[in-house]
């Protein structure tokens, strides 16, 4: 399949670079539209995109796609997807279908982005439910996450500690407090006199080293961007057969079975209580992770997801 992409490179969660890799790596043909320059200030290419300026940005990425000519066309973070570009892209002659890829909860501002699009998919059910509420027209799926293409040599020893990369929120620090055991914290903005701390930003390479190399990975939704789904970090880890313990997500069984292949915890004590058994039993948390691993190479790649986005249309 010959897939045009449509998004914005270098964000930290490299969603966007995870896509090309993944649909690579999947056997299918990959381009990308750069929605967003970062060089530019975003007022100054908000006016270049102006039909009075000319709108280059907007015809650039048209040309692009009539010369690609693609069998799909995928916006990543749709909704943050200038309006003038999909405006443009939608009303293109003759052009693939249109779908778009979200992951941040939304509102009825959307409606003209979303209206752009032929289907729409959604990281959680709850922004599925929410498509339909506003009554958004295009057709609506729930495709979540999937785990990073990227790859890291697992070590022979891992460190007896679950790690977490993502940055502090409120109820993050709070729950990360409550842990008395240590827990190896990642990224901006971290502080603790109980945990070792590495504060400052991890890049896209050094993530996958991070989870293969640590007794297990934690995970602490954020609790203004989710609400049911789950996030990357449900996935990349298992590309490492390292377990992932997890708040109770409502979408969580609808892609890991907890117990089995993820452990899932519902307050500070029954975390303490998974960490601390991880700690003495290393071999349970072992074959966590390898079941995690199976469950996802069979269903959770980017090969996987884009079956489900060209299903769509």
């Amino acid at each position: 399949m010959r897939v045009f992409m449509l998004g914005k490179p270098r964000e930290i969660t490299r969603w966007t670079e995870h896509c090309v890799l993944g649909f690579e790596t999947g056997g299918h043909t990959v381009a990308l539209g750069v929605t967003r320059d970062p060089r530019l200030h975003p007022a100054l290419e908000q006016l270049l995109m102006a039909r009075w300026a000319g709108a280059w940005p907007v015809r650039r990425i048209m040309s692009d796609i009539r010369a690609f000519r693609p069998d799909l066309i995928i916006a990543v973070r749709a909704f943050a997807i200038p309006l003038p570009i999909l405006r443009g892209v939608a009303a293109m002659a003759g052009r693939a279908p249109l779908v778009g890829w979200v992951g941040d909860v939304f509102t009825a501002a959307e409606a003209e982005a979303a209206a752009c699009f032929d289907a729409l998919a959604y990281t959680d059910t709850f922004m599925r439910a929410r498509h339909h509420a506003l009554g958004f027209r295009p057709t609506a799926a729930y495709v979540p996450h999937a785990a990073s293409p990227a790859t890291a040599p697992t070590p022979r020893e891992r460190r007896p500690m679950l790690a977490f990369v993502a940055n502090p929120t409120p109820h993050r620090r709070a729950l990360v407090e409550a842990v008395s055991e240590p827990l190896a914290l990642y990224g901006p903005g971290w502080s603790s006199q109980r945990h070792p701390v590495e504060a400052r930003r991890v890049g896209p390479d050094e993530i996958g080293a991070i989870y293969a190399s640590h007794l297990g990975v934690l995970n602490i939704r954020h609790e203004d961007n989710v609400v049911n789904g789950l996030n990357q970090r449900h996935f990349d880890p298992y590309r490492h057969a390292t377990p992932v313990v997890t708040d109770a997500q409502t979408d969580l069984p609808l892609c890991l079975e907890p117990g089995r292949e993820v452990l899932v915890y519902h307050d500070a004590a029954e975390l303490a209580e998974l960490y601390h058994r991880m700690r003495a039993e290393p071999a349970w948390a072992g074959a966590i992770g390898l079941a995690g691993h199976r469950r996802v190479l069979a269903e959770h790649l980017y090969a996987h997801r884009l079956e489900a986005l060209s299903r769509l249309v």
